[in-house]
């Protein structure tokens, strides 16, 4: 009777133990913290070994699977490997299916399979697969909604949703039937609110340092390429100078360029050569910006680009500034067509830059170089320099009309950020009148400013009016970005 009840006891001490011992769960820890920091400075290689150390210690513990998945993200979006893609793709269903073994008394498993379904959205929109991108958003967005009516104050939640509600809000009308279709929405409003409340709320949370670089530069992203809020800007560089990595770094020299200052982004760059053999396009932004200066190695940075990034955005943007600097630097046209010809041969037209540059090889016209030279010292904050192009130019210069067009486009841009507003308002409402029937976004942009001059000096029926403009002229350039932007300029007048 003893040795029976002896050995029952035994077999239910070994499952007891067995059950507790392999009951699945999400646990961070310092490990996991630092691969997690590691993985947002790009270092593959570093987070991989500690994330392969704790599934080995940890095998109960399913958070490296999510840091698996974020270092997939991180490295096919930044290298564009299109292999690698194709060979990690099937490894999110496995991942998923792992996570499911999570207690829902968890609010890691509904965020984890939310960022799993979000990372590959991304990736797959990235080379091509828009609808099942889309398909994978939507599952992202029931996750993580779901997950925050279960628990409301889980912070890290808030990160992917904002920028869901973020992203959606930005959502041409004439798109919308789409979103309602999927049963997503979000206003731009409320994903910002989010985000800042994530960095906020974050902010004396050690535990949450890396959740908030991550939104930081998220945050930044948006405001540069979406959103236009100058003043959002300014702040926002405040709180990634505080920061380091190749993602941050971006962050840094994109908002200074976008708030003119060119050098100081130069100098981030130029000062973080590891940042750029981990993020090329680093090395694309900083031979812009030289170029913008006109400085002898703004090529080789643009060469180098194109060498070593296995992707296919902006090559053929960058192809075309080397050819801008040859044509610059010496005048020579018949370099300069040598060298946009191999604009046609590589690379993709998926990005407006890119898109541009295929269309000036296309047309076979040789750009202005007054009007070359203003754009690129313009476009990197030197708006002096730029203004003074101008100004001493012929008007024999401009032998075309859209040459004209651009001429006083370009002095609305240079007095809109110099602040001299009444002048800025003319040039703009010239190129208005002058362009609404043109193909080149010259017309509309203007009015994009036109709406952003009037948003900030509080005149809401004529900022409404300029923004709402946008979407009426025939620019085929820089038309989904111009009307996001106007979009989104309307989303935050009516709020």
């Amino acid at each position: 009777m003893y040795n029976i009840l002896r050995q029952t006891l035994c077999i239910i001490l070994v499952f007891t133990f067995s059950n507790a011992g392999f009951t699945q769960n999400f646990t961070t820890s310092e490990d996991y913290d630092n691969a997690y920091s590691l993985l947002l400075d790009l270092k593959f290689s570093k987070s991989g070994e500690l994330i392969r150390n704790l599934k080995y210690s940890e095998p109960q513990n399913l958070a490296p699977l999510y840091l698996e998945d974020l270092s997939d993200f991180l490295y096919i979006v930044v290298t564009e490997d299109q292999e690698e893609f194709e060979a990690r793709k099937e490894l999110r269903s496995q991942r998923l299916k792992a996570l499911n073994r999570l207690p829902d008394s968890s609010p890691y498993k509904l965020l984890a399979e939310g960022e799993i379904h979000l990372h590959w959205a991304f990736s797959m929109m990235r080379f091509g697969e828009y609808f099942n991108g889309a398909m994978a958003i939507n599952k992202a967005f029931k996750a993580l909604e779901k997950n925050i009516e279960i628990y409301p104050d889980f912070l890290p939640t808030y990160k992917s949703m904002g920028l869901l509600h973020t992203l959606i809000g930005t959502v041409p009308d004439n798109y919308r039937w789409a979103t309602n279709l999927m049963g997503v929405d979000g206003t731009i409003e409320l994903g910002i609110g989010e985000m800042e409340m994530v960095i906020a709320q974050a902010e004396d949370k050690p535990e949450f340092k890396n959740l908030r670089k991550e939104t930081l530069f998220l945050l930044s992203f948006l405001h540069i390429n979406l959103l236009n809020d100058s003043k959002a800007l300014k702040r926002y560089q405040k709180e990634v100078e505080k920061e380091n990595g190749p993602l941050m770094d971006f962050a840094k020299a994109s908002l200074y360029k976008e708030n003119g200052q060119a050098n100081k982004a130069i100098d981030v760059l130029l000062a973080s050569s590891d940042s750029r053999n981990a993020f090329p396009y680093l090395n694309y932004l900083l031979g812009e910006l030289k170029l913008a200066k006109m400085d002898q190695d703004a090529s080789s940075y643009l060469i180098t680009y194109t060498q070593s990034f296995k992707g296919q955005s902006y090559i053929k943007s960058a192809r075309q500034k080397i050819a801008w600097y040859s044509l610059l630097s010496n005048g020579d046209e018949k370099m300069y067509s040598s060298l946009i010809s191999k604009v046609d041969n590589a690379g993709s037209t998926m990005l407006d830059e890119d898109k541009s540059a295929q269309k000036e090889f296309d047309s076979g016209e040789i750009p202005n170089r007054v009007l070359l030279k203003a754009r690129l010292q313009f476009d990197g904050g030197f708006y002096q320099e730029a203004l003074k192009s101008l100004i001493t130019s012929k008007t024999s210069d401009l032998t075309t009309s859209d040459e004209r067009l651009e001429f006083t486009y370009r002095l609305g841009r240079i007095h809109h950020e110099l602040d001299n507003r009444n002048e800025a308002i003319s040039y703009y409402d010239m190129t208005i009148k002058n362009g609404a029937e043109s193909k080149r976004y010259f017309a509309a942009n203007s009015s994009l400013m036109l709406g952003l001059i009037h948003e900030n000096s509080g005149n809401k029926k004529e900022a409404l009016k300029a923004f709402e403009s946008c979407s009426e002229f025939n620019n085929s350039e820089y038309r989904n970005s111009i009307n996001q932007k106007a979009k989104a300029g309307i989303l935050r007048l009516n709020n």
